[in-house]
């Protein structure tokens, strides 16, 4: 994968002259001025180099031979090697020598390099080595014992020691070889333009290139904007012969993903020319396409940007586009001047041979910047330091910038029960927060795509453990998604103790039980008397291995483990994990502690080795028995060994774990109506899968059964006739689970309208519904859970499921003292258990969803399974768990919660602090509440140096207060719940459910804090009416509806008959009329009885009157006077009173004429107030009183002993 041309720094020892040409023919006597000499060589069979072992000299005077002979000071990548060249060399000519290997770290201490620029990985350490004393920077393998140092181990030395002598061994070869690795997203090299690159005539284009995916368009290279070019189109070799992607030529093979190959492009210019993959010819390119562009095409972006973009850019598509990035690794890319089949004349080759920094080379010196690309070793390994890590000790990482690999490991010990990974950086608190990716791996390097444990270390702080992990080199790279200071990184392991002696336990045998066991010891007895010991001895591997216990008198528990007994004694020990955590396939321990003596634990996947057991008890277990059976592997595990079921006959019991694949087969007849397969009983979770004719897989079926648990049921309509093949399979483990096959009657779903009961664990399958149906279920919980779930799978279509019940929710309100609800605020008192009413929706895709409610409370839940789209062969299960919560009584209804407005709050307010009871407050009496954010001067409205009730309401009663006071006497735990919170009395408007920001129904402190910094308040203390005029300038401050009051009347304009007119004066003006009137009416009713008079009324008067009453004759009607009659009441009440009975014809003086009336509608003069009436003291010191109240006339004078004179 070398390019032949690549450059090589050669330093020839005139003494090895001879030996690079032929070391196989110099004599092993030849000396040089420094006494070298090759003592002895040999060929490592595992990779085919060649070695020499040096005679005796310093670490540096060996490192320059090695270059004399082609070759560095030996580079060790594994235990083998190491092995093979201790073996090999260590005791040459029956003589002990310490040998010089080509790892280093005199460039920077602490910081090892091997001699061929190789990254350090591997390591065989001596006890406490290296120990970096002084000048000791070099290297070698120990021959014999140096102390605690053992034959085989490493120790550094210093570069020429003189107690004994160190004897270089050489590793023939051109030394480290690096490429590139390019994300895809962004990562490139750019290098600048220069005239040698304005190719013309023919070109040809090599590379070596690893895609780690072959889709889409992966540029190689390209010259500036939209120049030449090479690239993969889905794995096909594309040459960019002009601007469309379309046009360009393209090869008629493609590359593999994930492996090197090599691609060439050769053409003349106008002539033609061709592809190469691996040396294979892959397709030719026309004369039409054989068209070199020179990337000036002045695409838009460099247009605009006023750019040149004419550089060589690598792993992008030029200048013209930042887009189309190569994903994977690159190596060796040669661009030259193209004779086509004869010489090329190479003008740049990349061979990316400095392994570390920023920039890379060409063999002409053109120098580009390397954006984002990584430093890797061919096989990906990445090139960074190594840093080992030491059980417990910190590593602190003075500063990593963003994107670097930063690359630890460790040597995890046997019989490591428990490893912790702890990183952290104090002084990233306090900035902005960062992430950091975090790869680990066992005994291999770990990559983003080729990992063990991937995670994301939010704010830079990350905490792991395993249980019982895999003895070896462990592998940890962090990268720092921005540059960061001060990371700690710290990893531990605790070692388990040793096993007791197989003599002092007895053995387990597969299924012979072993009887009469007991453990019977005192109170006082210590622990160690309280446990058994035995084991088991494994010799092939198992699908899963159980110890047993049952019969006799007490309470005995149960431990199986790998490497060492379990200690139930052990206040850390996974006795006290979650089941979850412990059942799994993969894990090396297994308890059982229920009660009495009928206890099982299992391991599953077992591998051969001793497996340890512990009985054990905290009181008395008399006369048990215990047993060990063995679960051998399955050997239906391949699709052609799966094993025929019989039509209604159970076929088991089952065991599984992750990883194992157990195929059956069941041959459906004609004539059909319905096939069911069916696991049931054990215990675990399990999964069908169904498919005609060919074995099914995860990704290829025809039926599918997701049912949580073991109990997973397949059953479908009108199968085709066939065999049909069934994969039961986990990730988890199951155990004891019966699988039967069955041909049963027709399924046909009916639904009635009434809901359906849906009990623990029990699917309902084969649900139907057209769109927009809703079916009913329901859940009858008799005590509080820790969860319910509702599941949909299955069938085809799109649905939504709705649950609708009680949730469980702790109450700190109760108990003595105000309670949340009172004016203190926030109290802890007593928790009480109370429910809420909740609706939820369900999560998922299609018919794959997951409604999930934590702590449902006892009772009833109500199911809706709505039709988005219609559905069909769907199955419907509920999942739940009874808590350890009493139960709530869902009758019990709810104490009202009293809470104060902030209209009240401010009523309150003025009663505790106004202490003189002048009816405000003043400025001492402000300075006592205790309200450090607020100002006086902000609430003083008026600036009067006191606060009236109506200014402190103003203050309460802004939005954010009110939200805030509000919130305050309603929440618990910092939660309130949006319906409680929307019902109570606001004096500002809002739009509640807009504070809901993550739509869950309950408003928390941080919605709250949002909602008050974005309100609006709309409330005005001033305003009591709400019409937008201040209540000093509002005649009618109380009624939305009026706002002035021109003629004082007390009637508002909007509702006066005549606004500019007093209605007193009206009313009074019609009174008079309306006496008038029945004076008349009686005088022409008494005319009428009497002939005579109403003759003579009829001759002397009619025409006056018809006269008078026509405005005809210049008469007058006389001034009345108010009523007061001469005559004395008559005791009978039935004697009427004519009016007029008193009327004296009044003075030619007193009369108005009745034409002229428009004085009876002036407004009268005002009636001053009286003197001793006291009025408001305004700000220019004048004594203001509004007189009559409400008229909206107002009044002053100077001193109360004025008269009052209006304004």
């Amino acid at each position: 994968m070398h390019f032949d041309m690549k450059a090589q720094a050669v330093i020839v020892l005139s003494l090895f002259f001879l030996s690079s040409v032929s070391p196989l023919l110099m004599s092993a006597e030849a000396e040089n001025s420094t006494g070298i000499e090759i003592l002895d060589t040999a060929v490592n069979p595992e990779n085919g180099h060649t070695y020499h072992l040096l005679s005796a000299s310093s670490w540096e005077d060996a490192a320059n031979a090695a270059r004399g002979l082609d070759g560095f000071l030996t580079t060790i990548n594994d235990e083998v090697e190491n092995q093979w060249i201790f073996d090999t060399f260590s005791t040459f000519d029956n003589q002990s020598r310490h040998l010089w290997t080509g790892l280093s770290d005199y460039d920077e201490d602490g910081f090892y390099k091997w001699h061929d620029g190789s990254p350090f990985y591997y390591n065989n350490w001596g006890d406490s080595q290296p120990s970096q004393g002084g000048d000791e920077d070099f290297v070698h393998i120990a021959s014999t014992n140096m102390g605690n140092i053992m034959p085989g181990t490493w120790n550094d030395l210093e570069n020429d020691p003189q107690y004994f002598p160190v004897y270089g061994v050489v590793e023939v070869g051109e030394g480290a070889d690096f490429s590139l690795r390019f994300n895809g997203d962004g990562d490139k090299i750019v290098i600048p333009h220069d005239d040698t690159l304005n190719i013309t005539g023919g070109l040809h284009l090599s590379a070596w290139v690893f895609p780690y995916s072959i889709q889409g368009i992966q540029f190689i290279t390209m010259k500036g904007d939209y120049g030449w070019g090479m690239y993969l189109n889905n794995g096909a070799v594309g040459y960019a012969s002009e601007y469309s992607l379309s046009k360009h030529p393209l090869s008629n093979m493609t590359v593999a993903a994930n492996q090197w190959s090599h691609i060439e492009i050769d053409f003349i210019e106008s002539v033609g020319g061709h592809f190469k993959i691996n040396g294979e010819p892959a397709g030719n390119i026309s004369a039409e396409k054989s068209m070199i562009p020179q990337g000036d095409f002045g695409s838009n972006d460099c247009f605009t940007s006023g750019d040149s973009c004419d550089e060589l850019y690598i792993a992008s598509m030029g200048a013209g586009c930042d887009c189309n990035f190569f994903e994977g690794m690159l190596d060796n890319i040669s661009i030259g001047i193209s004779a086509l089949n004869m010489t090329t004349n190479w003008i740049s080759n990349w061979t990316f041979a400095e392994g570390e920094g920023p920039v890379t080379s060409d063999d002409a010196n053109r120098t580009g910047e390397i954006d984002g690309a990584d430093w890797v070793m061919p096989d990906g390994t990445i090139v960074t330091q190594a840093v080992e890590l030491f059980n417990d000790e910190d590593i602190i990482i003075e500063s990593a910038e963003a994107g670097d690999q930063l690359l630890f490991y460790a040597d995890v010990e046997e019989m490591t029960k428990e490893m912790y990974f702890n990183m952290y950086s104090w002084d990233q608190f306090e900035k902005q927060p960062i992430d950091i990716d975090v790869y680990i791996s066992h005994e291999s390097i770990p990559s983003s795509w080729e990992h063990d444990d991937y995670f994301v270390a939010e704010f830079s702080y990350l905490w792991e453990d395993w249980s019982w992990p895999d003895a070896g080199i462990w592998w940890i790279v962090i990268i720092p998604t921005e540059d960061i200071e001060d990371l700690t990184v710290t990893l531990t392991w605790e070692i388990a103790d040793p096993p007791p002696e197989l003599s002092e336990m007895t053995e387990l045998k597969n299924s012979i039980p072993v009887t009469d066991q007991s453990i019977d010891v005192g109170r006082q007895a210590p622990l160690e008397e309280r446990i058994l010991y035995y084991y088991v001895n494994v010799t092939e591997p198992l699908a899963s291995l159980s110890v047993e216990t049952y019969d006799g008198t007490g309470n005995i528990n149960l431990g199986l483990s790998w490497i060492t007994v379990p200690d139930p004694f052990d206040l850390f020990s996974d006795i006290f994990e979650d089941d979850d955590d412990l059942e799994n396939s993969a894990s090396k321990l297994a308890w059982s502690t229920g009660q009495g003596n009928e206890e099982m634990a299992t391991l599953y996947d077992v591998e051969p080795g001793i497996y340890y057991a512990s009985a054990f008890t905290f009181g008395r277990a008399l006369d048990f028995t215990i047993s060990a059976s063995f679960a051998y592997a399955p050997d239906n595990v391949a699709p052609e060994d799966a094993i025929e079921l019989s039509p209604g006959i159970a076929y088991g019991p089952l065991s599984g774990y992750d990883g194992l694949l157990q195929y059956f087969k069941i041959d459906v007849p004609t004539g059909t109506e319905r096939l069911e397969v069916d696991l049931s009983e054990g215990y675990g979770e399990a999964t069908l899968f169904l498919q005609y004719l060919e074995a099914p897989d995860a990704a290829n079926f025809d039926y599918l059964s997701g049912t949580p648990g073991a109990g997973d049921m397949v059953g479908f309509n009108d199968p085709t006739p066939g065999m049909w093949y069934i994969l039961v399979y986990t990730e988890e483990i199951f155990a004891n689970v019966m699988i039967t096959a069955s041909f049963e009657d027709r399924y046909v779903w009916s639904y009635d309208g009434t809901p359906i009961e849906l009990f623990n664990g029990e699917e309902i399958s084969g649900i139907e519904a057209p769109e927009g149906e809703e079916l009913f279920f329901f859940v009858q919980l008799e005590e509080p859970g820790e969860y319910l779930e509702i599941i949909s799978f299955g069938g085809e279509g799109e649905l939504l499921i709705e649950g609708e019940g009680e949730q469980i929710v702790f109450n700190f309100g109760g108990g003595q003292g105000e309670g949340n609800g009172g004016p203190g605020g926030r109290q802890m008192p007593g928790m009480e258990l109370e429910s809420e009413s909740i609706i939820v929706e369900s999560k998922g895709e299609g018919t794959e969803h997951t409604l999930f409610i934590e702590l449902p409370s006892n009772g009833r839940f109500d199911i809706s399974l709505i039709a988005e789209e219609s559905f069909s062969d769907v199955s419907l299960v509920a999942n739940w768990e009874y808590s350890d919560l009493p139960p709530v009584d869902p009758d019990e209804p709810d104490e009202p919660v009293v809470v104060m407005s902030c209209q009240e709050s401010a009523k309150e307010v003025m009663t505790q602090f106004d202490i003189d009871n002048d009816g405000v407050l003043s400025v001492r009496e402000f300075e006592s509440i205790d309200a450090e954010d607020v100002v006086f001067s902000d609430i003083d409205l008026n600036a009067d140096e006191t606060l009236e009730y109506r200014e402190i309401v103003q203050e309460l009663c802004t939005c954010s207060n009110e939200l805030e006071g509000m919130f305050d006497q309603l929440e618990n735990f910092d939660r309130v719940s949006l319906e409680l919170f929307s019902s109570q009395s606001f004096v500002n408007s809002y739009k509640f459910s807009s504070f809901d920001g993550n739509k869950d129904s309950i408003l928390d402190g941080d919605e709250i804090e949002l909602a008050a910094l974005v309100c609006v308040t709309t409330y005005d203390a001033f305003d009591g009416d709400k019409d937008g005029v201040p209540d000093d300038e509002d005649a009618f401050p109380d009624d939305p509806d009026e706002t002035l009051d021109t003629d004082g009347d007390g009637v508002g304009d909007n509702a006066d008959i005549a606004p500019s007119v007093a209605n007193d004066m009206i009313y009074s003006a019609g009174g008079i009329l309306f006496v008038m009137l029945i004076g008349v009416l009686v005088f022409f009713l008494r005319s009428g009885g009497n002939s005579n008079s109403s003759r003579d009324w009829e001759n002397s008067n009619a025409p006056d009157f018809d006269e008078r009453m026509l405005q005809k004759e210049d008469k007058v009607l006389p001034s009345i006077e108010p009523f007061e009659s001469p005559v004395e009441p008559s005791n009978d009440s039935s004697e009427q009173l004519n009016p007029f009975d008193a009327y004296k014809a009044p003075q030619t003086g007193n009369t108005m004429p009745v034409g002229d009336m428009s004085d009876l509608f002036e407004s009268p003069t005002p009636q001053s107030p009286p003197s001793a009436l006291m009025g408001m003291i305004d700000a220019s010191g004048q004594e203001v009183i509004e007189y009559p109240a409400g008229s909206g006339i107002k009044w002053m004078r100077s001193d109360a002993s004025q008269d009052w004179a209006q304004q």
